[in-house]
């Protein structure tokens, strides 16, 4: 007897005996990731070998046949009713429009048809519903899950990886690899088995409302976090009412506070037991999380601190990190964060859509690849990397970023050029400009400098390597004294602070070498209020490096009644 005759033979004996157990197999309701979305193909043009077709697949994970009745699916905001469904055991079905039906044929069978479908190339949130409305599977897919930049043209299929993953996102997807650029209606050809190592944590907190807490975790979790309520407390204390699931991602849950956050008290979230991802991996977890009753963001309240224009090999790995200089706490659903335009952004997008806190004091790097920043810079907390896929593109050589509230009111505003980064740099590929001093004016060119190369040349998410100390400074005074501008991170410039007694001042300053000639007019009659920092990078007037040596810095300045003042220090640039 063969293997397939003795499989038969088992599975008509076992039929035969157990009627009722097959009857509530076969009749048994999928659950959530019974059936989900394995293979989607977004922009079928250029043609590989399969028509230009736009289509998803279906796939059952259950080992015996359904029927789908009544099911519907969402792309983005749009909802489309599915015809009825049959699946066989493990099987497959594939969703394309009707007028295709006849050119795809030929290439696959349990073909289902729709009116139409519109899979958009630059990706989407894609949700499959039950006849309940209850969540399935949602897939947010994006056009950079094609490793190769070549396939993200067009023609080849994004397939999922490894089903028993199906909520892992990014890692679990990548581009078919069959000939003729997908493998609609039969089994992926890329699946292998994963491991997802992805830590699973708590990312942050928003408030929904004064007694609704929304906690957001690194990724999707299961359904069991309901039954651990022990694993969130708030102090001070406040009780937890109810834990609720947020559809359709599952990567965040809702806390029913007993009693409704008070303004101007800080609260701690603290998260303490173990995690379970839905893939069925746990986590420990012990963090404490701190939230409150979130203030308006208003002009200076957050400052733009440091930026990536040109990144390494990628533009997606460009970020903008903000600082919270207020005393507020700040949700950056409130935020927006802007590109072009002198006044206002000609394009903007909200920095966290599902909304994240900001204490008083913190950094956020908001990254468009949070994994690519991982790869290329030391991130001293990961927690404060934020993917924002829908920050604006920022050009390379010149450009201005805005941070405004909702209704595009500025906070903060950033016009930058390459000539504001080190001018000894033989490139400023992967280097980020950083802020000197959050106190200081944003728009002052001598607050930036480029990122010191024993940091990585950036600092996403913490305190910046060229970043300086706030000083009440009397008089004039060269800060400091000796320095070498090697862009090292050490001392890499000095300062000419100038302190006044009168809110408008006029400055001018002139560097001279041993031989009494001048080599650099670091101010030429600027115009300054009571303080004013003057940095030097080493240079002469041509941008070039001048030699190591004494230096000689005349200081004039006038008050408005023309009162005038005359000041010489002296600066020391050395090369190590």
């Amino acid at each position: 007897m063969t293997k397939k005759t003795l499989k038969a033979f088992l599975l008509s004996f076992y039929i035969l005996t157990n009627p009722n157990a097959v009857l509530s197999q076969t009749t048994s309701e999928p659950g959530r990731y019974d059936i989900i979305i394995s293979e989607i193909m977004a922009k079928p043009t250029p043609e590989i070998g399969l028509p230009a077709v736009e289509y998803l697949e279906l796939h059952n994970r259950l080992p015996h046949p359904v029927t789908l009745q009544k099911w519907r699916l969402t792309l983005g905001n749009t909802s489309k009713n599915l015809p009825d469904i049959t699946l066989d055991s493990c099987g497959y079905a594939v969703l394309i429009a009707q007028k295709f039906l006849e050119d795809f044929s030929p290439y696959c069978d349990n073909i289902y048809t729709l009116s139409s479908l519109a899979v958009t190339d630059g990706g989407q949130p894609l949700t499959l519903y039950n006849q309940k409305s209850e969540v399935i599977h949602y897939v947010h897919f994006k056009p950079t899950w094609h490793s190769e930049k070549i396939k993200q043209e067009g023609g080849w299929s994004l397939e999922m990886i490894d089903e028993t993953q199906p909520c892992a996102g990014r890692w679990n997807w990548d581009s078919s690899t069959d000939p003729l650029g997908g493998t609609p209606g039969r089994p992926n050809s890329i699946r292998n088995t994963l491991t997802d190592n992805t830590m699973l944590t708590v990312i942050g907190v928003t408030l929904r409302d004064s007694l609704t807490l929304r906690v957001h975790v690194s990724r999707t979790v299961s359904a069991d976090v309901l039954e651990n309520p022990e694993l969130f407390r708030i102090r001070p204390k406040s009780n937890i009412l109810n834990v609720s699931e947020v559809p359709p991602e599952f990567a965040s849950v809702d806390l029913q506070l007993s009693e409704a956050v008070s303004p101007h008290v800080n609260y701690w979230l603290l998260v303490s037991g173990e995690l379970q991802s839905c893939g069925g991996e746990s986590w420990p977890v012990n963090q404490e999380i701190p939230f409150g009753r979130a203030s308006q963001p208003e002009h200076n309240d957050l400052v733009i601190n440091e930026v990536l224009t040109n990144s390494i090999g990628d533009e997606n790995a460009d970020y903008l990190e903000i600082y919270n200089r207020s005393d507020k706490v700040i949700d950056l659903k409130d935020v927006k964060v802007g590109f072009g335009g002198d006044t206002m952004p000609q394009k903007a997008a909200v920095a966290v859509s599902k909304g994240l806190q900001m204490s008083p004091g913190s950094y956020i790097a908001l990254c468009k690849r949070k994994d690519l920043t991982e790869e290329q810079y030391f991130c001293k907390d990961e927690l404060a990397l934020v993917e924002c896929d829908s920050l604006p593109d920022f050009t390379i050589a010149q450009g201005i970023i805005h941070l405004t509230d909702r209704s595009l009111r500025p906070i903060d505003r950033l016009s930058y050029t390459e000539e504001m980064h080190y001018s000894k740099l033989l490139t400023t590929k992967g280097v980020s400009l950083e802020r000197l001093y959050v106190d200081m004016p944003t728009q002052d060119e001598s607050n930036w400098r480029s990122a010191a190369e024993n940091a990585g040349f950036g600092t996403p998410g913490y305190r910046n390597s060229q970043a300086g100390n706030s000083m009440d400074a009397n008089g004039f005074e060269v800060l400091p004294e000796v320095f070498s501008p090697d862009n090292d991170g050490f001392e890499d410039y000095c300062e000419f602070v100038c302190s006044f007694t009168e809110e408008e001042n006029r400055v001018h300053i002139v560097l001279y070498n041993n031989r009494g000639q001048p080599v650099k007019h670091l101010a030429n009659n600027v115009l300054c209020g009571s303080e004013a920092r003057f940095r030097w990078d080493g240079d002469n007037d041509d941008n070039q490096p001048a030699p190591a040596g004494m230096y000689v810095a005349q200081i004039e300045c006038w008050n408005l009644r023309t009162q005038k003042c005359v000041r010489k220090r002296k600066a020391v640039s050395i090369y190590r």
